[in-house]
């Protein structure tokens, strides 16, 4: 995402929030040798597969930064939002406050396939994550 793209996303976000946004773009301003950068945060509604289309229009739109064509499914325990992180010592998987250390082939494969059917990685995700708030060993599926 270059920087034109930043501004456009931000400006929408700042709408949506009703924030003014110069504020948004002076919290990430500042130069390219400001130090390291913090990793990439890819943004991601997991579902099931009966709600993969609805998802995948609604991902399209967001990103070129028209309306969604329909409202997302309600969160519940099958359908919400999951950030994958990369960062230059690894790639993680946060839900809520819950944040799991994975692979680079996890990170590559949830991105590409947010669905929870059989053997998906979004499922084992969805199984360490939920293992982590309980208390359990993360790192079962890993």
């Amino acid at each position: 995402m270059n920087r034109r793209q930043y501004a456009k996303v931000a400006a929408l976000l700042a709408s949506l929030f009703a924030t003014p946004s110069r504020a948004l773009a002076a919290s990430h301003g500042g130069s390219d040798e400001d130090g390291p950068r913090p990793g990439r945060v890819t943004r991601l509604r997991i579902g099931t597969p009966q709600t993969a289309t609805l998802r995948e229009k609604n991902r399209i739109a967001r990103l070129s930064g028209s309306p969604a064509a329909s409202l997302d499914p309600p969160d519940d325990e099958n359908n919400y939002w999951a950030e994958a992180i990369e960062q230059d010592d690894g790639f993680y998987y946060r839900v809520g406050s819950t944040t799991i250390p994975i692979s680079e082939r996890e990170f590559r494969r949830v991105v590409d396939n947010p669905s929870l059917y059989y053997f998906s990685t979004a499922l084992q995700l969805h199984v360490r994550i939920e293992r982590a708030r309980e208390g359990g060993i993360a790192s079962i599926l890993a």
